[in-house]
């Protein structure tokens, strides 16, 4: 004979508080809306103080100058999602200006002069990777350690002097719009849809989550974590190199210094953008919108007449604050 335990049925109170709590604790929410949410907030906040903020010249101009942010962000990502970290990004967007601007001096062809901006991107991302995936080095240390080699390179082979690039086609880059929004911006949204297909429509994107997750249980399953490392950081590295492209044609001039609120607004719009820092988890619009996010408060601090000495102070705040919500969601 079989006995039935009656089951108490859940009231309506707890059931809409068992779906907060499952809202709430969901990591999926957090990536969607976190900084989509934060930017409308912004932008409204900023032209409530400000009209002139939302007007489309205004927006037009953000937008263009978040290209470089954006794209480190992307690079940036990559290496995140491997439960890893790019110290070495705005260092290697200065020597890819500085090479391009070398190779364009010599006489070069300016899309040869552009790919090799691209190949010092790809090539300080490969040194990373080997060091991270084959040798074991913890990534801080070996990107720390390219930080300041990149550096020295950079400033070694150029002097310390910019170079001037007198190309039209290269400065119409970002200076053209098509339908109001510049190209640089578009070109930045494109290489955005492209690596979300990467990561996450391919064989290879799945398997660098994986390793970020859990490396070891990566390599228990037969993966090959050291060049998955590999392509992961020459991604990012390769990005650097696309930003040192669209950095020299937004200027009009190589850049042998090196900027690190670049490194700074990259990090922070993934931290923003919902990617996790313990890897394995990830998104690639988040840190668009992140990036997005980070120029446009930037602009409106300038606007509303604040000095650009406490932006650092901002964006540093707003980090934090992201990444200690995303340690108490760990």
């Amino acid at each position: 004979m079989t006995i039935h335990t009656p089951t108490r049925p859940r009231s309506t109170t707890e059931a809409t508080a068992s779906s907060v709590r499952r809202a709430l604790g969901s990591e999926e929410l957090w990536m969607k809306l976190a900084a989509p949410v934060a930017l409308v907030v912004l932008s409204v906040v900023f032209g409530l103080l400000n009209p002139r903020f939302l007007s489309w010249p205004s927006i037009s101009s953000m937008l263009a100058d978040s290209t470089i942010p954006i794209l480190l962000a992307l690079g940036a990502t990559f290496a995140v999602s491997l439960a890893g970290i790019d110290l070495s990004l705005a260092a290697t967007v200065a020597l890819g200006s500085v090479t391009m601007a070398t190779a364009y001096q010599s006489g070069l062809p300016l899309v040869v002069c552009c790919a090799i901006a691209l190949f010092t991107g790809l090539a300080v991302g490969a040194v990373n990777g080997t060091f991270i995936g084959w040798v074991r080095i913890p990534d801080f240390i070996v990107t720390l350690g390219s930080l300041s080699v990149v550096m020295g390179l950079s400033l070694i082979i150029s002097q310390g002097k910019p170079v001037a690039i007198a190309e039209r086609s290269l400065t119409a880059v970002s200076t053209m719009s098509v339908a109001g929004i510049r190209v640089n911006f578009l070109v930045a949204i494109a290489v955005a849809i492209v690596l979300h297909i990467v990561l996450f429509r391919t064989r290879f994107g799945t398997h660098l989550l994986a390793v970020g997750d859990n490396a070891d249980a990566a390599k228990a399953m037969g993966l090959k974590v050291p060049r998955i490392k590999l392509a992961g950081y020459m991604i990012c590295g390769g990005m650097a190199g696309i930003a040192a492209i669209m950095l020299t044609s937004y200027i009009g001039s190589s850049q042998p210094a090196t900027n690190t609120d670049y490194l700074l607004k990259a990090i922070a719009a993934v931290v923003l953008g919902g990617v996790s820092l313990f890897g394995g988890r990830a998104t690639i619009y988040g840190p668009v919108i992140g990036a997005v996010l980070l120029t446009f408060l930037q602009s409106g601090l300038t606007l509303l007449g604040v000095s650009a000495f406490y932006s650092p102070l901002v964006i540093g705040i707003v980090v934090i604050a992201a990444a200690t919500l995303m340690r108490g969601r760990k």
